[in-house]
């Protein structure tokens, strides 16, 4: 079904402004990229999500990845090294055997979302984190740290990587990287960081 979803999304989606890979639709749209796709563990949902470009590109930056930019604007959704964003609408679909009917009811939801800008653009993440039906603040500790960088705020911007680290704040995912600019230890090898470590020593270093 996903392969058939795939292929009907692709020929519903020319001409329409957005793009479709495997179950994805994705557009962007000035400084913001935006996605619909089914609700993963429940497939009879769509949902959309939107996040300024700037903050995967601070991601990259912060863990010293290069060329992350250039790549199609769905690995902002569907990449490893990418920040989490909590849905910001969704739909209930009908259930139907047919693909194109399917795909029909994605692109229908993609066009109405996009259409309310003050839906996505400039969102407070705070109080969409705390809306979220699943409740789960932990997968976006991350994203809120890139969120006050790019508002300005570098010191909630610390304030959180520092009670991240101090076990203040209940963080069960981060990404890892290197600091290149780290001197190499007696193996020869820099010891793997993660996101919030590499976060304070970004905010230290611009």
């Amino acid at each position: 079904m996903r392969d058939k979803l795939s292929s009907a999304l692709r020929a519903s989606a020319k001409g329409s402004g957005w793009t479709a890979r495997r179950d994805l639709l994705t557009r962007r749209v000035d400084n913001s990229v935006l996605a619909i796709h089914p609700r993963r563990g429940a497939p009879d949902i769509f949902e959309f999500r939107a996040k300024p470009l700037a903050w995967d590109d601070l991601l990259w930056s912060t863990l010293q990845i290069d060329g992350n930019e250039k790549l199609p604007a769905s690995f902002r959704f569907t990449g490893a090294f990418t920040c989490d964003t909590p849905a910001l609408d969704h739909m209930d679909f009908v259930r139907t055997s047919s693909p194109e009917a399917l795909a029909s009811q994605m692109l229908s939801f993609a066009r109405n979302c996009h259409g309310k800008p003050a839906l996505w653009k400039d969102y407070d993440l705070n109080d969409v984190i705390a809306a979220e039906p699943r409740h789960e603040p932990y997968r976006y500790h991350q994203t809120c740290v890139l969120d006050r960088i790019c508002a300005g705020d570098r010191q909630a911007a610390q304030m959180i990587c520092s009670d991240v680290l101090a076990g203040a704040l209940d963080c069960r995912i981060t990404l890892s990287a290197i600091d290149k600019q780290m001197p190499l230890d007696a193996t020869g090898r820099r010891p793997s960081l993660n996101f919030f470590e590499l976060a304070k020593i970004w905010l230290s270093r611009n």
